[in-house]
């Protein structure tokens, strides 16, 4: 019932994704950046596709190096959850993202449904045509390697305050492994106050015209300044420069919520986050 895709299928891939594009950022950002061929990068992606007889994608699956699940199913598949449980057979998943109703079933298909969480919620899902979006008047900086001292503790707040690890010691794990990533690469900025680094945002995926905003922190110390807001507002300014068109995020609080409302996103679905509290393998259902 499914396949693995295979390098030189990326724009089949892509088209049909796009077809569903705020929900299936992550899968066609590691599309775009990584494509099909085998990589260690953390998001390189391994996609299976469901398709019809004449060979149009009806369903895309993805699974990247870090155990990470993502799909694009807009119509549910008889069987489908049971033949990717097959394929990812004695593989550890870590969690899943995208639409709720998707990953509930896929969780309930492949028999993690009752596994333990860390975390396992939904969030309003936004989106912002970036021609609406006002200049802010913001001073943002990209990282360097001499600011993962300082991200590792800004990322350990992040998960904490975020409900992504479940105690101080997993923040600090999780924390490192992100900042000795993040900052060989040009997603994420800091925003300035004075120029003092009081807060981060960065792109997560970018996709055609499409960017998605993720890992929005404003330091504790510095809240309830309208910063979480102006960080966001300027780094999208970026990506518009840069040409994007379209900006989606969900948001992990009301807080968060009212800041984006506050930009001019609209609220459009919801999306699942659903984080094992350990990497469990999956078990070919009976």
């Amino acid at each position: 019932m499914i396949r693995q895709a295979q390098p030189g299928e990326e724009a089949r891939l892509e088209a049909f994704l796009a077809g569903h594009a705020e929900t299936s950022m992550f899968l066609r950002g590691n599309l775009a950046t990584h494509g099909l061929r085998p990589t260690d990068h953390p998001h390189g992606t391994t996609c299976w596709l469901a398709e019809t007889e004449a060979g149009a994608i009806r369903a895309v699956v993805g699974c990247n190096n870090e155990g990470f699940l993502m799909a694009q199913v807009p119509v549910p598949l008889p069987g489908l959850w049971s033949a990717v449980a097959q394929v990812l057979a004695g593989r550890s998943i870590a969690g899943m993202t995208g639409e709720d109703t998707q990953v509930r079933a896929a969780l309930e298909g492949i028999g993690l449904a009752d596994a333990p969480f860390t975390l396992n919620h939904t969030e309003p899902l936004y989106r912002l045509d970036l021609d609406r979006l006002e200049d802010p008047e913001a001073e943002l900086r990209p990282v360097s390697p001499a600011d993962e001292p300082m991200l590792v503790e800004w990322f350990a707040e992040h998960f904490i305050d975020t409900g992504f690890s479940a105690s101080r010691l997993q923040a600090l794990s999780d924390a490192r492994r992100r900042a000795a990533r993040v900052v060989h690469e040009s997603a994420l900025r800091l925003l300035l106050d004075n120029g003092v680094p009081v807060g981060m945002a960065a792109v997560n995926a970018r996709a055609g015209d499409m960017v998605q905003l993720g890992s929005v922190h404003v330091l504790r110390p510095h809240r309830n300044r309208g910063l979480g807001r102006r960080v966001t507002a300027a780094l999208l300014a970026e990506e518009r420069a840069r040409g994007a068109r379209r900006a989606v995020l969900f948001a992990n609080n009301p807080a968060a919520a009212r800041a984006y409302e506050g930009l001019g996103f609209r609220h459009i679905g919801a999306y699942r986050i659903a984080l094992l509290a350990r990497p469990m393998p999956v078990r070919v259902m009976a």
